[in-house]
């Protein structure tokens, strides 16, 4: 086992305060081969913001689907805390304590919404033990 971090691979702009498909966070977990499915202790989810425009707070959920339909965390909530130097950046934390285990597929999809304004993501990353 290694404990492992994994990362969204680009920014998404506009999130507001309801989910919208169209503002999908896709997660490859980098199983290898590639087809095989994800498996492992997940510990910590981290959201990085900039461009926050009055939002305090900040739900996600991650799904197995593109569609956002099939949960494996469902809606969960994190305070935004900004920057020492600038309100416009900012950083949600979620510490997990679940096993998961896929049955087929080694990406994730994250959707967020907050509780007002908007925010961008510019990256999310997880960090899990398990085999790659």
């Amino acid at each position: 086992m290694e404990i492992v971090r994994v990362d969204s691979v680009s920014a998404v702009s506009g999130i507001g305060s309801s989910y919208n498909v169209n503002k999908i966070i896709p997660i490859n977990m980098d199983m290898y081969p590639p087809t095989q499915a994800f498996e492992g202790f997940l510990s910590l989810i981290v959201v990085q913001m900039n461009t926050i425009n009055a939002s305090t707070e900040i739900t996600i959920r991650v799904t197995t689907d593109a569609e956002g339909d099939k949960m494996i965390i469902t809606d969960t909530k994190s305070d935004i805390f900004t920057g020492i130097t600038t309100g416009t950046k900012g950083t949600a934390i979620f510490a997990m304590n679940n096993f998961v285990k896929l049955e087929d597929t080694n990406d994730l999809y994250c959707f967020a919404k907050t509780d007002t304004g908007t925010v961008t993501i510019e990256y999310i990353f997880m960090v899990y033990e398990g085999d790659r």
